[in-house]
């Protein structure tokens, strides 16, 4: 098994990070002390009867800035457009950065599922940071309570807020339950073990299939020495 060389990279918002170098491949990796969920790209997030699972307010709609989170309706640019058929419709359509640029903009499925799609979400200003990773680079989670881990990617590009969003989904494979963004249920407490490849991403970086992610995730962390090492990192991160 490969020697993990981990030097502290940096400190953002609180949570320090620190870089892997087992001599084949970069890597970084933090202790998030809190999991922040975002429902972001799903189909179901946002509705304006606040019906979703997220919350509208953090949309900013009606009076903030909801052309960063929503798709204006191209015949009425001034609200959102809504959905019109299948059991989703009257929702708005979520947007998250990582999409596939194929589809329209207003189609639903151009984006990133937070429902379905573990992934992680940078601060705008730690994505700005050289070395801190793109979209559609991989990313594994690890619970140190549950002992529970997910594969993912950078999905989407957010706000000036401590590190640690995450998906629903991704919340959802480290807790064993169904979590949302907006009622907070099924999120699991306590610490979060994020594990970052930078110019780690594959063309075309979406759409990709869950099993994809997962295969490529388990190819990168078996450089690492699999996911035995998940435990040991956290623990050593945590002192």
């Amino acid at each position: 098994m490969s020697i993990l060389v981990v030097d502290r990279w940096m400190e953002y918002r609180g949570t320090v990070v620190h870089s892997i170098d087992t001599g084949a491949r970069q890597a970084y990796a933090y202790l998030s002390p809190n999991i922040i969920v975002t429902a972001d790209g799903a189909p179901d997030a946002y509705h304006p009867d606040n019906l979703g699972t997220g919350h509208i307010r953090k949309t900013h709609w009606p009076d903030g800035d909801w052309q960063r989170a929503l798709v204006a309706d191209p015949d009425h640019p001034r609200r959102p457009l809504q959905q019109t058929g299948g059991r989703n419709a009257g929702y708005f359509v979520s947007i998250t950065a990582l999409n596939d640029p194929s589809r329209s903009r207003t189609d639903p499925t151009a984006y990133v599922d937070a429902g379905r799609i573990p992934y992680l979400v940078l601060p705008a200003p730690f994505h700005a940071i050289d070395g801190s990773g793109d979209l559609g680079d991989f990313v594994v989670a690890y619970h140190p309570v549950t002992r529970r881990f997910s594969y993912g990617l950078i999905g989407d590009i957010g706000a000036d807020r401590p590190l640690g969003e995450i998906s629903m989904r991704m919340a959802s494979d480290l807790s064993g339950h169904r979590a949302e963004a907006k009622s907070g249920q099924g999120v699991p407490f306590g610490s979060m073990l994020c594990l970052v490849f930078p110019k780690s991403r594959m063309t075309p970086a979406w759409p990709m299939p869950p099993a994809a992610i997962r295969a490529r995730c388990e190819h990168l962390l078996k450089r690492l020495g699999g996911q035995m090492r998940l435990p040991q990192l956290a623990e050593a991160l945590a002192e």
